[in-house]
């Protein structure tokens, strides 16, 4: 939607921005792509301690330490390892979805992108179930509503929200802010009622919370809307605030060392999609070759 008697060149929510012109803001893209480098990494230690840990720990020395890191570090919070990878895969959370949520302020076309994120979603449920039948990962690691499940709707429910505050030409961003603020809390709310309410299971809703799920997704990839759809509220409101005018808040510091940061940033869809495949490769090649002999593990 575009401001009435404003020129088509110029989008509502970026009203200083050309449509020629670039929209990205470097620190925006810079927190997305550590956050998808740091999703990397953590399932990269997840696939070594819940696939690869017998020959890593049956070898001993130092391939025995670091297969004890990474079953530490997805424990569950049973040490002070895992409680500090749950804090910190809280902190992660909060921040992605919270970026997500925001850069639909910043996207011409969100039901495209929206689309193209609930195809890719699809494309890895049909692969992990696959990848069930053939034996070559438990049932319960199949994708069923994934972070690029949550992702594609949250996009859609966020942007909905977003062009209905457009019709206020004057107070649109204020109102936007207001009302994911509430919708924010709201959704958090709606997290601690449902979690003491003691709900009964059902496949059909289990979009909506954990407590509807009949599966306990081991693999960590399971987002429903509630409650992570407040994060993505919270994060548009902020950056609807702080970013609304469409310029970086530190300009100075945007430079060839953030590069790496903000291509993933860039790219977070097709990452999210190949990670795990080249995590499961790369280890199996590892393991083969430097832990034990001639043993791929997955092949």
């Amino acid at each position: 939607m575009f401001f009435k008697g404003e020129s088509r060149d110029k989008v509502l929510n970026y009203p200083t921005a050309e449509r020629r012109g670039s929209r990205r803001i470097w620190e925006l893209d810079f927190l997305r792509g550590l956050m998808i480098i740091l999703m990397c990494l953590d399932h990269l230690v997840y696939d070594l301690a819940f696939v690869f840990f017998p020959p890593w720990f049956e070898q001993g020395g130092t391939a025995a330490r670091i297969a004890r890191f990474a079953s530490q570090w997805w424990d569950g919070g049973l040490t002070i390892l895992g409680r500090t990878h749950e804090i910190m895969q809280l902190i992660a959370h909060c921040v992605f979805f919270g970026l997500c949520g925001g850069s639909t302020i910043f996207s011409r076309d969100n039901a495209s992108r929206a689309m193209k994120t609930l195809l890719a979603a699809s494309i890895i449920t049909l692969g992990t179930y696959s990848a069930a039948v053939l034996e070559i990962v438990e049932r319960s690691d199949i994708i069923t509503f994934g972070v690029l499940h949550m992702l594609a709707l949250s996009t859609l429910i966020v942007s909905a929200v977003y062009s209905m505050t457009r019709l206020s030409e004057r107070y649109g961003d204020q109102i936007f802010v207001a009302v994911s603020v509430l919708l924010a809390v709201g959704i958090f709310l709606a997290n601690h009622f449902i979690s003491v309410a003691g709900v009964s299971t059902n496949k059909w809703l289990m979009f909506l919370h954990s407590d509807f799920s009949e599966i306990a997704w081991m693999g960590g990839d399971y987002f429903p809307l509630i409650p992570y759809l407040g994060y993505a509220f919270a994060g548009a409101a902020i950056i609807t605030l702080f970013y609304g005018g469409g310029k970086s808040l530190l300009p100075s510091l945007d430079g060839g060392w953030n590069r790496p940061f903000r291509f993933a940033g860039k790219h977070t869809l097709i990452i999210v999609i190949v990670h795990q495949v080249v995590n499961m490769l790369l280890l199996a090649l590892i393991t083969a070759a430097f832990v034990d002999f001639g043993n791929f593990v997955i092949f």
